[in-house]
């Protein structure tokens, strides 16, 4: 149910900032498990955005291969859903992105 990823997206976000990023992890991989049996294979924001979310968990775990790869593959869906148009999620991906190249 989208209901209960979005949930599970908030406390994997809430637990990155506490620290717990194992925990985190877990929620969010969680999260984006539901939201993929729920979209397909269709790009949707809120999978980009737990993306994204995954790969600060990985940048702060030090796992800096991990988070490219999530925030590109965030990046990737943003700018299918958004185009060439200034949108301020792929700016904020786009702005990780240099923090972990």
């Amino acid at each position: 149910h989208p209901d209960i990823a979005a949930t599970l997206h908030a406390l994997g976000q809430v637990s990155q900032e506490a620290g717990d990023l194992k925990q985190a992890k877990q929620l969010l991989d969680e999260s984006l498990r539901i939201e993929r049996s729920l979209h397909g294979d269709r790009d949707h924001p809120d999978i980009a955005a737990i993306l994204h979310a995954l790969g600060q968990v990985s940048q702060k775990a030090g796992d800096l291969k991990q988070a490219k790869q999530h925030f590109d593959e965030s990046l990737r869906m943003e700018r299918s859903l958004h185009g060439d148009r200034d949108h301020p999620d792929i700016a904020a991906t786009l702005d990780q992105l240099g923090t972990v190249s």
